[in-house]
């Protein structure tokens, strides 16, 4: 190239660098079972061409549009310009490629202009891209990345991960033999309205990591799960509509690196981390993937790929090159990023075909829609690629119909599961809305009709273990159970506005979760009685600070996550019916209901809950005839429970000759009991201490007794009717009567 006079430069033709993608890997694309990762070879990389030209740096692009009849690349660079840099096909893959040499363009933006079959042209986003620009700063535009892990390495050294010990510990934990007996307690995130900071300014990952971690791990919980945190284009959609971004990380948040350096934070403070995963359909932005080369390219054609409720494009997934992209994003994520899990949204929307038709919501629900066979092949090959290539990497699905079946599991005796044993898609878990939606209806209804409240013959409350051991569950109460009306709101009936009542339902509804067969879940601000969630408004974590109700909640959260996380029969047999038996399913219509959990070659774990606002006074509590004859009173709440309420501890003795021990049950009672010894016969104390009583009272008339209660099974363990009885003093005045005794 001259400039005038003498000077020039000379730049290597980018049309004389022959092909760049390797035609083995174009092959195994095109199979949907490519042999490098995906991000590696499509999108725009900083690299050197150091098998055709080594040496020669500069910045490689590839796309896949099978329909374009052209594609260039545009961007800063060249002005936006479809007429500089026009890319050379790979017309037996329906990829187009192009190298540009000498120019470092990292950081600025770029994208394609395609021109479809029909002659239109259209400048389009890299579906590939690994970094975008900020959606705020009013722009959807990708980046050439800086933070590129496929080729810095080079030129920028890579993230220095620190997660080593934590990444060999879940390989272990979380292996295929032992993640179904471990503790897995998961606390919802929408990272963007978590915290701001003190002037009201949005947080990054950076900033956040260290104080969301320490709040994590002071509530007990075992893992985090994030909301979309791939690019999307409308904060309204919370993340659940992509558009074009699916290995991207928001950027209103920060670069891939600091990202990473969240997970890593985490990771440092033994907290497994998840996102959410949409891989079912995207959203229709004429920038991003929808009739992404002129004619549909990534979606079905015609109603099939619509998604009518939504508004989306669903994925085809009989397109072996989508499949690829999809898994390959899924793969990213896990290898780049190091989460641990994903969870699958709308798993509904890729196994039914007619997902999103009013006029077939009933039936889908039923688990009866008509199967898109595609998708179901999809999942089972996604599944079978990430239990294969990343043990201790888990797989949830939010799938809201009664599919059978989703999780990888035996199926157990007398159930449904059973009786129907077909393929299933191979998840580790299921989220069971069903569940979150019988109890919150429940709690919202009428004290005065809770009692009459029944599915399919089931007491309300106790529907769920009708179905509890043919899937591997989550129990969340999540994102969706937390606006328009926050979960405070809803655990009692509407005209109910008692601010006690609010909080003592919302203790009472966590240990009934915490109690049941399954891995709980609590979006943020739950843990606090949080008002209803909004994307705009973060926590008010300085409200929390300093509302004493808040405090006792949050602390309630930690006490019940603790436990569930220490004491093996609260999770250890969570999908294995052996782990549950029912002590009382409401017989006497009290709105009372026990239950045991159970591990092999450990103790039983009791959960009585009393939903009603009633007293019941001297409720017997059935227990095994080998079973401890003491218990204690792990965690307990009521409606007079509250951060002025004295706390004390309830301890229970099982009397000689009976097969229950008693306990009263105030308005809204919660208690887990916990035996105090493994053989029901353990020795006799050391050091019996005899205490002796006196008390000055009034007069007792004919057949009153006085008596002297506590916490010691000798002292009747609180219960009245079962403490030291006093008899009457010798010398007594005549205003008073003076009684004395004593005990051991």
């Amino acid at each position: 190239i001259s400039y005038g006079g003498d000077a020039s430069t000379t730049l290597p033709d980018p049309y004389n660098l022959g092909p760049l993608l390797p035609e083995a890997f174009l092959g195994s694309w095109a199979s949907g079972k490519p042999q490098q990762p995906t991000a590696s070879m499509f999108g725009a990389h900083h690299m050197e061409l150091r098998e055709a030209r080594p040496g020669l740096w500069g910045t490689r692009f590839a796309v896949w549009a099978p329909h374009a009849r052209a594609v260039s690349v545009v961007g800063d660079f060249n002005f936006w310009d479809g007429r500089a840099h026009p890319m050379c096909p790979r017309s037996n893959f329906g990829v187009w490629e192009l190298f540009l040499p000498v120019w470092d363009l990292r950081g600025q933006k770029y994208g394609y202009k395609i021109v479809g079959p029909d002659g239109e042209s259209v400048i389009k986003t890299d579906p590939f891209a690994l970094e975008f620009v900020d959606p705020s700063d009013g722009g959807h535009d990708a980046k050439i990345p800086q933070c590129d892990d496929y080729s810095r390495s080079a030129w920028n050294g890579t993230f220095a991960w620190s997660d080593s010990p934590w990444l060999q510990h879940r390989a272990s934990a979380f292996g295929p033999e032992n993640w179904a007996s471990q503790p897995l307690s998961i606390y919802e995130v929408h990272l963007a309205s978590w915290a701001k900071t003190a002037e009201g300014e949005q947080q990054t990952y950076r900033t956040l990591a260290e104080p969301l971690a320490k709040h994590v791990k002071e509530l007990g919980f075992v893992a985090i799960e994030f909301l979309p945190l791939s690019q999307y284009p409308s904060e309204k959609s919370w993340g659940y509509q992509c558009a074009a971004g699916l290995y991207a990380v928001d950027s209103r948040l920060g670069t891939p690196d600091d990202f990473r350096f969240l997970v890593d934070t985490l990771h440092r403070h033994s907290i497994a981390v998840f996102i959410d995963f949409v891989g079912a359909h995207f959203a229709k932005d004429e920038w991003g993937l929808v009739r992404y080369s002129g004619a549909a390219q990534f979606e079905y054609d015609g109603e099939l790929g619509e998604l009518p409720g939504w508004g989306t494009a669903r994925f085809d997934y009989s397109k072996p090159e989508v499949k690829a992209y999809i898994s390959g994003a899924a793969r990213h994520w896990i290898e780049h990023f190091h989460v641990d899990g994903l969870r699958l949204d709308a798993v509904a929307a890729m196994v039914y075909g007619s997902f999103g038709r009013e006029e077939d919501g009933d039936a889908i629900l039923a688990g009866k829609g008509i199967v898109n066979d595609d998708g179901v092949r999809f999942l089972r090959e996604l599944t079978s690629l990430v239990r294969t290539e990343h043990p201790g990497v888990l797989l949830s699905a939010e799938e809201s119909t009664n599919f059978k079946w989703v999780t990888e599991r035996p199926a157990a005796r007398d159930t449904e599961r059973q009786a129907v044993q077909v393929q299933d898609l191979g998840f580790h878990l299921k989220w069971n809305m069903g569940f979150t939606y019988d109890t919150l209806a429940f709690l919202g209804t009428n004290f005065a009709q809770r009692p009459s409240l029944e599915t399919f013959g089931w007491k309300k409350l106790a529907w769920y273990l009708a179905y509890a051991f043919n899937e591997r569950w989550v129990l969340p109460f999540s994102h969706d159970n937390s606006q328009p009306r926050s979960l405070l709101d809803q655990v009692v009936p509407a005209e109910e506005s008692d601010a006690k009542s609010k909080f003592a339902h919302l203790r009472m509804l966590l240990m009934y979760a915490v109690g049941m067969p399954g891995r709980p879940l609590l979006f943020m601000g739950s843990e606090a009685g949080e008002d209803a969630w909004s994307m705009s408004k973060p926590i008010d974590w300085e409200k929390v600070a300093t509302d004493p109700s808040k405090q006792h909640l949050k602390s309630w959260v930690g006490k019940l996550l603790r436990l569930y996380r220490d004491v093996p029969s609260l999770h250890r047999q969570d999908d294995d019916p052996e782990g549950f038996a029912w002590i009382d399913k409401d017989a006497s219509n009290r709105c009372i209901f026990a239950w045991r959990r159970c591990a092999k070659g450990e103790d039983d774990v009791i959960v009585v809950v009393n939903s009603s606002t009633c007293d019941a006074q001297g409720y017997q509590v059935a227990v095994k005839p080998e079973a401890s004859r003491l218990w204690r009173c792990a965690a307990a709440t009521s409606l007079a429970d509250g951060p002025d309420a004295e706390a004390f501890e309830l301890v229970a003795e099982v009397l000689p000759g009976a097969a229950h021990f008693t306990t009263d049950l105030p308005p809204c009672a919660a208690q887990l009991w916990l035996a105090t010894d493994a053989s029901g016969s353990g020795p006799a104390p050391e050091g019996v201490v005899k205490v002796n009583f006196e008390v000055r009272h009034a007069g007792l008339s004919d057949g009153e007794v006085l008596r002297v209660v506590g916490s010691c099974p000798e002292l009747g363990a609180w219960q009245p009717g079962q403490g030291l009885a006093l008899d009457v003093a010798p010398a007594a005045a005549a205003s008073t009567a003076g009684y004395g005794g004593s005990g051991n």
